[in-house]
């Protein structure tokens, strides 16, 4: 057989074309998925609408928790103001008590030094009026001492004539034999004077720190009632604080949820997308692969044409630019 005679047989023969079967699910499944589609893209809107509600609902827990959060906050710098006031109320209240008591200490000393001195004293005069009572001058023995130091501070000073001055010499000899008499009166009368001034200096001072102690007794009690009157208030400020903390949790706890709400229905919105967005590509994809069916099904009719040396026509001119060279 010849080269030309085999070429006609060839073109006599039919040309068997090749069938694509349709790739996917039976047709049955394919409408139910499509019906599955089209009923969760009908919820979107309402979907939307609950997300609207729920974002502006959840503002609004929000506000509402942070507004208890900020007088919870609030009320803690109140209370730690308060808290510094009573410490330093405190403070002050210690320190007065404790100078109280250094005080008491001193004038309770002080005290004990009069009272022991005071006895002293009487043990003093007790033997004076002993010695007086022996003596022959029944006069007072200081008041005989004073007058004759005014008579010999006189002679120092005063310019006597001599019969004067001999006869205040005379006085204060008689005078100082009055006190010769009663012995060692001077010394006794020395020291009760001493004793004296003692009990008197100690009593002055006993008196200065007893002042002392009421003053700052005051002080304390003035501290005190402003440690009571701050301690209550703090109670009354912790009371508020809980509860403003507790609103401020019972917001929390309702943010918390209607956000678990909100969350939910954008995951359901996100996959309702996602099957959009995957039947949209699916659909591309479908669309695509006929396309290429159909030009890959023309282009194999070209390709027998060309091979028996047909006419092109213009969409086989079309089927053959947009076929890859390869497959020619």
């Amino acid at each position: 057989m010849s080269k030309e005679e085999k070429s006609e047989k060839d073109e006599k023969l039919p040309v068997k074309e090749e069938k694509t079967e349709v790739a996917g699910k039976p047709e049955e499944k394919q409408e139910e998925n499509k019906n599955k589609n089209k009923k969760e893209a009908s919820k979107e809107p309402h979907l939307r609408t609950a997300i609207k509600d729920l974002k502006s609902k959840l503002d609004e827990i929000d506000k509402s928790k942070e507004e208890w959060f900020r007088k919870k906050e609030d009320l803690k710098k109140d209370v730690a103001e308060i808290i510094a006031k009573i410490k330093e109320a405190r403070t002050k209240n210690e320190a007065a008590s404790k100078l109280i008591n250094e005080f008491k200490e001193k004038r309770d000393k002080l005290n004990s030094e009069v009272k022991r001195l005071i006895t002293k004293i009487k043990e003093l005069n007790k033997t004076k009026d002993e010695r007086l009572s022996k003596s022959k001058f029944k006069g007072d023995p200081s008041e005989l001492k004073a007058k004759m130091d005014k008579l010999e501070e006189s002679l120092e000073t005063q310019a006597y004539s001599f019969d004067k001055e001999k006869k205040i010499v005379k006085q204060i000899k008689d005078m100082k034999k009055q006190l010769d008499s009663m012995g060692d009166i001077n010394g006794l009368m020395d020291e009760i004077e001493e004793v004296s001034k003692k009990i008197t200096e100690a009593k002055n001072k006993s008196d200065e720190f007893h002042a002392k102690v009421r003053d700052h007794a005051s002080e304390s009690k003035k501290a005190f009632s402003t440690f009571i009157k701050f301690s209550k208030e703090i109670g009354s400020l912790k009371k508020v604080q809980a509860a403003a903390f507790d609103k401020f949790i019972d917001f929390k706890k309702e943010f918390a949820a209607v956000n678990s709400e909100l969350q939910e229905k954008l995951n359901k919105l996100r996959k309702i997308k996602n099957k959009e967005t995957a039947v949209r590509k699916k659909k591309a994809k479908e669309k695509k692969d006929e396309i290429d069916r159909k030009i890959k099904k023309k282009a194999k009719e070209v390709k027998e044409k060309l091979k028996s040396k047909k006419m092109l026509t213009t969409e086989d001119l079309i089927a053959y630019q947009g076929q890859d060279s390869e497959d020619f």
